[in-house]
């Protein structure tokens, strides 16, 4: 019996909101926003920044790098004499791997 009691609630509560869901007046649709509402130099402020957008968007789209040449936990090979490292208090962090026969100077921070 306390099981059915929960159950009517929730049934009760469902076709309250669904009787109450038919009284609304239905919201009349906003109509569809055109440049020709807007004023003349809001509109062509608006297409200079378009066509802004698209060319740092053409940009970016020629400096990516295809998935098959990206090289996951590899770091990148520098030239000898090229800094290898960065050191930001303590500890170095590595920014490339120096060629055979050069190792990276803690020091210096550079491959010799």
């Amino acid at each position: 019996m306390e099981s059915c009691r929960p159950l009517a609630l929730c049934a009760l509560a469902a076709a309250l909101l669904l009787g109450a869901r038919g009284h609304e007046p239905p919201e009349p649709p906003e109509p569809p926003r055109r440049d020709r509402d807007l004023a003349p130099a809001a509109a062509s402020h608006e297409k200079e920044l378009i066509e802004a957008l698209q060319e740092v968007l053409e940009k970016l789209k020629s400096k990516r790098i295809p998935h098959y040449e990206k090289k996951f936990g590899q770091v990148p090979m520098c030239d000898a004499g090229e800094q290898c490292a960065v050191r930001k208090g303590a500890r170095i962090g590595k920014l490339c791997d120096c060629p055979r026969a050069t190792s990276c100077n803690s020091f210096l921070l550079k491959c010799l």
